[in-house]
Parts: C-alpha cells; structure tokens; sequence
C-alpha cells in the first residue's frame, strides 16, 4: 500500500499527525502559543488560583446549567470574594481573616497533615494571622488594670480589679490562659455581655455551670463530709441561700447554665423542676429526663441517706431570646443530661447558615476510685451527643481531670480542649478545679473565669459571696457555621 502512495512512511505518519495536533511541530513539540491557548480555556479571565470560572463540558451543564460559572466565595462565611480577594488569590475574606487565630489554623494544618499526609489542603484551611503582642496594661481613672488581648478591632479587653476581691489566677489557670492568649473574667463578670469580643463573622456562645449545693445534702447526721464546720448557720440556710443564687445567674447571663444538684419538687404527685426557676425570666429550662418511677427511686434513695424525700438531678437552661431546641434532650447513665441547641441568629452574609451545638451536663460520683462509674458515664454522654460537630461537656466531675488519670485520658482521646477557667472549690486554705468546661475542637475558647478570691479560700464555701461549696465557672466560645463549598 505504502508503495503504491509513492509517500514514504514516516513521512506519512507526520503529516497525518499533524492534521490532528496543528499545534504540534516535529522536533520542535507543542508550541508556546499552544500553551498559551490550553491555559486560556482552563482559567477564564477572572479565574482565580487556578479554578476555572467557566466549564463547557456536558457533564457541567448537566449539574449546573448551560454556560454556569463559579463564584469564589470565603471559605469561612461564604460570602463572594470581593475583586480584591480574588486579584490577591485569597481564600478568605479579609473579614474573616482578622478573625482566625494562629493557633487554630495550626492545629487544623497538623490535623489534615496527619489525615492525608499534607501540610496543607489548599480549599479546607484557613488562613491565620499572627496573633499580636499582648501591650502592657493601661491603668483606668478607678485604678483597675485594663489588659489588652487578640481580635480584630483592638482586640478583646478584660478589666481586671487591683483589689483583693478579683485575684490574679494561680499558676496553672494563669498559664492555660496565656498559653490561649484569653483574656480573665474576674468573678461577677456578666458573661452574656462579652459577646463583643468575638468576631462578627462567627456565633458567641456563653456557657456557665454551677453545683447549687442541694439543701438535703448539707449537715447530715453521721457524715462528717458535708458537715461544713466552717460555715455559720446563716450561710448555709437555703432560704438566705436561694435569693443569691437567682440574683447571681441573672447578673452573670450567660447563653446556657448548666446546673447540678437541683431539688426536684413535687407538684400533682410529679417530681418537676423546681418552681423558683421561673424567677430567671428569659430562659428556658430542661429537667434530666427521668421516668416518674426512676425519680420516686431517687427520692427513696436519698430519704433513706440523707433523711429528705426529694430526688436531685441536673438542669439545663438557655437564653429563649438566641437559642431554641433542635432536638430532643436525652439523658444517659447516671447523672447527665444532652440538649440540642440551634442559634436563632444567622451569621451576616451566610444565608439561612444557623449555628447547631449539643451541650453535655453532668454529675460525676464524689468518690475518685469510681473511676468506672466515670467512665460509664461519659460514654453514655458521648453516645446522646451523636455526631453534632459543635460539642461542650461541663459539670462537677468531682476532679481536677488531670491529664494522666482516666477521665483526662477519655477527654483527650475523643477530642476534647478544657476552657482555662479556674478553681471552683474550696475549704479553709485549700482550693481545687472540680468544674470544668470542655469543648470540641470546633469551637474556640475567647474568655473565661478566673480563680477564687483569696478570702474565699481563706475563709472556704459556701460564705459571704458564694452561696455554694461550689463557684460557678463560665467560658465564652467563637464558633463557626458550618458553610458550603468556598467556590
């Protein structure tokens, strides 16, 4: 055949190779203007980091429609770049970016490269900025001590008293602090108030816990414990003690208080919550979801110990005015209680994006060797928190919840950081951190309470300013709505 064309082969094959690559020039490649061409139809003329604005192929026009073409949006709050944005090659809004700390795109950089073996998945980060130098305090006109923190717009500011009445935190509190670069509420720090420290782009979140110290608990014949030998009768009275404690959770106002050991009352021949609970006008509250049997047994029990017939149990309330709930509560093995929240504030730019946490409550046993029972516990707790990406467990674990021991070990285990707050337990010269605050990787620590004053220590709980054994400890969070693709 060959020979019959009189046209040698290779010429052939080159010619023919060249009809269906014109680009193509033998012994010289495709050429630049070629390249030239092929980027073009890759990235459109305002393609940014090299994704292509539009895409003609069939299986796109399918999805999308005919001639569709990607928007680039923040990877944050989802909002369309701005041409700034796009001409700097950003994958966040500048917004946003002043609002990321360092430390958690760190963590989610070392997270990812762990995962997929990379330092960086260049659409699933986020950008960081270097988290300022903290700037020395600046003193007031009544002499308090102004400290200057990280965030946008000058950062978040903590006023924090020269008195004895707002200690400085001990060692290890004050360290967790400046390790997170988080500013100190001293105590009676309305919580609920401090949403300013966090960046518009992103949802506050105010979470206090607090052991009220049942009335059936204190002074029990035969068990020296609760004796509280230190305390004079009109501290202890829960008639003097309630009023406070109504006035305390009002001043401080935090999105979600999480409490313990509160007397159930009786109404109709049904263990409820206890009807000095409508005092805290705004809030809704959610009892642990025991079965009338279940609660009657715990009012037996503690009859039979402590000579009441009043079951206790832990509560959980939220601001109705930001929060409602997204799901049923649930409630596990012993002492906890899950409830499902949703914010009812959008964040701007976001759509119809709403924040969606579960927030744990819990009671851990006082005796340290039921390790088991702890543990037992916690799993059930981990098992009504499901799959919510948004996770906070808090309550008296009855611990300090060391890194070594069982509970620090699950906590770590399963993701879990600690808020900084400090010690929340006291007796005559000694204090402990037996409540905590602890946070899924999602949500970001922006303030939290301080250690006890030391007259508080001095003199122990409950006393003049703290009408329980135990103080209430509150965490402010910065957490994101989860957003679609950032194009």
């Amino acid at each position: 055949l060959f020979r019959s064309l009189k046209v040698p082969l290779p010429r052939l094959l080159a010619s023919r190779f060249c009809s269906l690559m014109p680009a193509y020039k033998p012994g010289q490649g495709i050429s630049g203007e070629a390249l030239q061409r092929l980027r073009a139809r890759k990235t459109a003329q305002d393609a940014v980091a090299d994704i292509p604005a539009e895409d003609t192929s069939e299986q796109w026009d399918k999805l999308l429609g005919v001639a569709a073409k990607k928007k680039l949006r923040c990877g944050v709050c989802t909002k369309p770049l701005s041409e700034k944005d796009q001409l700097e090659k950003r994958i966040v809004c500048i917004a946003c970016e002043r609002g990321i700390s360092a430390a958690s795109f760190e963590r989610s950089e070392a997270l990812v490269a762990e995962e997929f073996q990379t330092s960086l998945m260049h659409y699933c980060l986020l950008r960081g900025t270097p988290v300022p130098a903290a700037v020395a305090p600046a003193s007031t006109a009544d002499g308090a001590e102004v400290s200057r923190g990280r965030a946008p717009d000058d950062g978040p500011v903590a006023v924090k008293s020269t008195g004895s009445s707002a200690p400085a935190p001990s060692a290890p509190a004050a360290a967790a602090a400046a390790d997170n670069g988080l500013p100190a509420l001293p105590r009676g720090t309305p919580i609920g108030d401090c949403r300013h420290l966090v960046p518009k782009s992103r949802t506050a979140v105010s979470v206090l816990s607090f052991n009220l110290l049942a009335d059936c608990y204190v002074r029990v014949e035969g068990q020296p414990w609760n004796a509280f030998a230190h305390c004079s009768d009109d501290v202890l009275n829960w008639e003097a003690r309630l009023p406070r404690i109504v006035e305390m959770l009002r001043l401080l106002a935090p999105d979600v208080i999480c409490l313990q050991e509160v007397v159930m009352e009786c109404h109709e021949e049904e263990w409820r919550l206890p009807s000095w609970m409508e005092k805290l006008e705004g809030y809704t509250a959610v009892a642990q979801g025991f079965k009338q049997k279940e609660w009657e047994k715990e009012a037996e029990r503690n009859k039979r110990v402590c000579g009441a017939k009043a079951p206790t149990g832990v509560a959980t309330l939220y601001s109705s005015a930001r929060f409602k709930e997204s799901g049923a509560s649930k409630s596990g093995s012993g002492s906890g209680l899950t409830v499902f929240l949703q914010c009812l504030e959008p964040l701007p730019d976001a759509g119809n994006a709403f924040m969606e946490m579960a927030v744990g409550n819990v009671h851990l046993a006082g005796d340290p060797s039921k390790s088991d029972s702890h543990l037992k516990a916690l799993n059930s707790l981990k098992k009504n928190l499901g799959k919510q990406d948004i996770r906070v467990i808090c309550g008296d674990f009855n611990s300090e919840c060391h890194a070594d021991s069982d509970v620090g070990r699950w906590l770590a285990d399963e993701g879990y950081s600690e808020a900084p707050t400090g010690t929340s337990w006291a007796e005559p010269g000694k204090c402990l951190r037996l409540d905590h605050i602890f946070h899924s990787r999602s949500l970001e620590a922006v303030a939290a309470t301080v250690d006890l004053a030391p007259d508080e220590v001095e003199a122990g709980l409950p006393c003049s300013t703290c009408p329980s054994d135990h103080a209430p400890v509150a965490a402010l969070f910065s957490a994101a709505v989860r957003g679609r693709c950032p194009w």
